[in-house]
């Protein structure tokens, strides 16, 4: 039978786990620091405990515990009044110490022990490094290394610079539109939640009514209207230059002359001539333009729409 209580007993385990722990955690820390980490760590455990009966909580530790690093027989803790427990210092003190043993401590530990006041509310949040592991989706964009940190200041600034391409774009490409196609139905979306800033700026501050399926749809309107116009420039120039050819080309000035009547002393040439200063007589910078650019609108329309190549 134990000569021990079981609240002995308890106290004595789980204080030997936590210096086991400790011990395997500062394994790159100087022996005697160590050392002084885990009386310092026995010390904690004891505040709780009548002081008359710290010895015999104590010698079960010793039992758990037997090595003098772990503060059992072989050097037993200070004898009360000899060295102040936590519990008597100062805020000060307790900081003093905090700050005296930061250097000698694993990184780690130092990241777990600053994380603990940081929830404790003793300090603001001051490392710029997120804690969350970034998504994948963000790691399919920018791939980085498997254990790399981000930084949210450089995220903020990667964010913003992103978001003046976007936002221009937006601006650019619908006022583009709108000048081009006045008559087409597809029109950006003019209500607040087709607001790409308004509805980022309550996505970003956690409002619950946008989510970033909304959010996408913006991106994605935006990303069908540029895909449109690009795709239309190379075969909405052809479809101009065959329109064109249909109107202006020699063979097409030739069979419509050919359908008029003409004087009975009026040569072919002059038919051809007469038809084609005719046809010419609206034919100017202005009048091209516009043409090239409806050609364009009817063909980004109809990729815009899924129909593919409209019949222009």
């Amino acid at each position: 039978m134990s000569k021990f209580t079981q609240e002995e007993i308890k106290w004595a385990t789980q204080t030997a786990a936590q210096l086991r722990f400790l011990q395997a955690d500062c394994t790159d820390v100087d022996p005697a620091e160590r050392e002084n980490f885990l009386h310092d760590e026995i010390r904690r455990g004891l505040r709780d405990v009548v002081r008359e009966k710290q010895p015999r909580y104590l010698e079960a530790l010793a039992e758990q515990f037997p090595t003098g690093e772990g503060g059992g027989r072989d050097r037993p803790l200070p004898a009360d009044g000899q060295s102040a427990s936590p519990a008597e210092l100062t805020p000060e003190e307790l900081l003093a110490q905090m700050v005296k043993i930061a250097p000698l401590l694993p990184p780690r530990k130092l990241r777990e022990f600053g994380l603990q006041l940081q929830q404790a509310g003793y300090l603001e949040l001051q490392t710029t490094t997120l804690q969350d592991a970034p998504p994948p989706e963000l790691l399919k964009r920018f791939p980085m290394d498997e254990f790399a940190q981000v930084d949210i200041q450089r995220l903020y600034r990667l964010l913003t610079a992103l978001a003046d391409f976007v936002l221009s774009l937006d601006q650019l490409g619908w006022g583009l539109w709108k000048a081009m196609s006045p008559r087409s139905q597809i029109r950006r979306d003019a209500t607040f939640d087709g607001d790409i800033r308004k509805a980022g700026g309550r996505y970003l501050s956690g409002d619950t009514e946008v989510s970033i399926g909304q959010i996408t749809q913006i991106i994605d309107r935006l990303r069908q209207l540029v895909a449109g116009l690009i795709g239309a420039i190379g075969p909405a120039g052809r479809s101009f230059s065959q329109r064109h050819l249909a109107r202006f080309g020699p063979d097409a000035i030739k069979d419509l002359a050919a359908q008029e009547s003409g004087g009975m002393f009026a040569n072919a040439e002059q038919k051809n001539w007469r038809k084609y200063v005719q046809l010419a007589k609206d034919l100017n910078e202005d009048s091209i333009e516009s043409e090239m650019v409806e050609c364009v609108a009817r063909y980004a329309e109809g990729l815009m729409r899924g129909t593919g190549s409209p019949n222009l």
